[in-house]
């Protein structure tokens, strides 16, 4: 999502990202607080310097150490809310984070970096490169900015550039940048004066210009679905198109050096590597399939070394010495994704899709830790725990885990559905109770908890999301035809005691005494009144920002995943007026939550973030 073209904001190194990149007020004053997160998925950009890689994740700045470089491993990492790509000035890391702007972080002992400041752009910062003092930006939207971060705790814009399309791609040579404009193509602007930023030729071109990189005397531009364009910029005030070239996808990444050119695609494009010794019409060497996912977001060249950034997967570190067969030296491993999670004791449970279950250490809600995981698997719904058990639902089956030791998940036989698709499953003692789409509600006996059995079962049309047990009785959030109330005291025959007709699509539910509280989609946080099981009434309301999918309760609050709008607490300590108190903009789409002790984990689709 893109911010207003509102102006620049200067924000010193003693604040922390939070709510719209600014933390207001602290737990004290019942604000929702940033604490930690882990699991960080979507790495968008590396910089390599001596044996640290220096890498921006969609959450923030990584550096990973890499004296073995077959095993990366994570030296720090610092979270800004946003990062799209990195670059080294002296002791200092420059981070265009999204929508979160322009990050200057000290990085002169990297294990411990500090975020030092942040210009909040009027775009949204999708690269950046250093030219002295200078930081450039292509600020999306907001087209390209000239930064001076001679004093790092207040960058400042020094000039601008409103470019036509939407800047995206840098590349620099002297007093030269190429820039890679969306839909505009290829820009050629003067930074000699970077108050008075010059633009002096241009290209348009047939796609969507991504990425930028420089040649002897090309320029090589990744187009989107317009495949690569090669452009002869030895008169910079008038590029001429040399070549155009099929990419193996969505052509979104390019880097080259003296004689060779590799252009990263998504939509299972992985990479090429092409010849270039003949700049004006290079020769397809090889087409790189490296994973399931090869989605080649970013594409670093360093003579025979390359690196492969997979928007899903990680970043694989390259030998392209024989570029007709590159081989993998190294792989930092990433989750795809984060969907669902739960908590026992100091443990989160997390998954996602093609991520499987991920089991962090959250003791110190400020450095989360993964201590172990399972095997991947596709479909994925939803996750619970009860005692040492894990239960994951996919689109298929319930997959059960034994945890009793966290580090090392033990799988068990999964108990899989010839009806419906499962979504939610909730566990009370011996018995469990299990919503699905296209079918309604099942009962199962776990009193083996590795082999769940069914016991019976409710139809119930539509798609059946949420769900919430209390006493006698079983909430259903149906986003459909509603919330329904089913007496489960014959877990052979569940019956339908009650229904209410609820705006939005109910996604989740909680329950606590004679209330009920419905995450409903784009209608917000409805609150029902269920002191009578068979004449539920609708009492009060609270506004979503997106998209409301899940609820959790704690003390007077209700914390409620509100997908792009990241977390919202309410007070409902009056059931007919719920009151916003605070909102916590996530990185990703907030999908899930629950509540761990004093914290609230969440997950944020690319990561698991910790609150307070």
């Amino acid at each position: 999502m893109f911010k207003s073209k509102s102006g620049a904001r200067i924000l010193s190194a003693l604040i922390l990202f939070s709510v719209g990149g600014l933390a207001r007020g602290g737990p004290e004053d019942g604000r929702l607080t940033f604490l930690g997160s882990s699991l960080w998925t979507k790495a968008h950009d590396v910089e390599i310097r001596g044996e640290l890689a220096y890498c921006a994740f969609l959450d923030g700045l990584m550096i990973l150490d890499l004296s073995d470089p077959r095993n990366p491993e994570t030296l720090s990492q610092l979270y800004l809310g946003g990062g799209f790509a990195v670059a080294l000035a002296g002791n200092h890391a420059l981070v265009a984070a999204a929508d979160k702007g322009l990050a200057v972080i000290d990085v002169s002992d990297p294990k411990a970096p500090i975020l030092k400041g942040v210009l909040d752009t009027a775009g949204e910062a999708r690269d950046v490169a250093a030219y002295g003092s200078i930081a450039l930006v292509a600020d999306g939207p907001g087209g390209l900015l000239a930064v001076d971060v001679a004093n790092p705790a207040a960058p400042k814009v020094a000039g601008s550039w409103d470019s036509p399309g939407e800047a995206t791609g840098i590349a620099l040579r002297e007093r030269s940048l190429f820039l890679a404009d969306g839909s505009a193509g290829l820009q050629i602007v003067d930074i000699a004066d970077p108050a008075r930023l010059a633009p002096v030729g241009a290209l348009d071109t047939d796609g969507t210009a991504e990425s930028v990189a420089l040649s002897g005397n090309y320029a090589y531009i990744a187009d989107g679905s317009g495949g690569i364009k090669v452009v002869d910029v030895t008169s910079p005030a008038a590029p001429k198109l040399a070549a155009s070239l099929v990419a193996s996808g969505y052509a979104h990444s390019v880097a080259a050096n003296e004689k060779l050119l590799c252009v990263g695609s998504l939509y299972d494009g992985g990479y090429q590597i092409f010849d270039i010794s003949r700049p004006d019409s290079p020769a397809v060497v090889s087409t790189n399939k490296y994973t399931m996912y090869n989605e080649g977001w970013r594409v670093i060249l360093r003579e025979n070394r390359g690196i492969v950034v997979d928007y899903f997967s990680g970043i694989f570190f390259m030998d392209f010495a024989d570029s007709r067969k590159p081989t993998v030296t190294g792989f930092f491993p990433a989750p795809s994704s984060i969907v669902a999670v739960c908590g026992r004791d100091r443990y989160a449970f997390a998954v996602g899709e093609l991520s499987g279950v991920l089991v962090v250490d959250a003791v110190d809600p400020a450095r989360p830790n993964l201590v172990g995981g399972t095997s991947i698997f596709r479909g994925v719904q939803n996750i619970a725990v009860n005692g040492n058990f894990i239960y994951v639902t996919d689109r298929w089956s319930i997959r059960v885990f034994d945890a009793t030791d966290p580090a090392k998940p033990k799988p068990g036989k999964p108990l899989t559905f010839a009806e419906g698709i499962p979504r939610t499953l909730v566990v009370r003692g011996n018995s469990a109770y299990l919503t699905a789409d296209n079918f309604g509600f099942y009962t199962l006996d776990v009193t083996d908890p590795a082999a769940p059995r069914v016991v019976g079962s409710f139809r119930l049309s539509g798609f059946t999301y949420g769900l919430a047990v209390s006493g006698d009785n079983a909430f259903l959030a149906n986003s459909d035809t509603g919330l329904h109330v089913l007496d489960v005291r014959k877990p052979e025959a569940p019956a339908e005691i009650g229904v209410v007709k609820l705006a939005g699509e109910p996604s989740g539910v909680a329950v606590r005494g004679q209330l009920a509280y419905i995450a409903s989609g784009t209608d917000g946080l409805i609150v029902v009144d269920i002191g009578r099981p068979d004449a539920p009434r609708i009492l009060g309301t609270a506004a979503s920002g997106d998209y409301s999918s899940a609820v959790v309760l704690d003390g007077h609050f209700a914390y409620v995943a509100d997908g792009l709008a990241g977390v919202k607490k309410i007070d409902i300590s009056d059931p007919n007026s719920p009151r916003l108190v605070s909102s916590y903009d996530t990185p990703g789409e907030a999908q899930n939550l629950c509540v761990l002790g004093k914290s609230i984990l969440v997950a944020d689709t690319y990561s698991l973030i910790l609150l307070k």
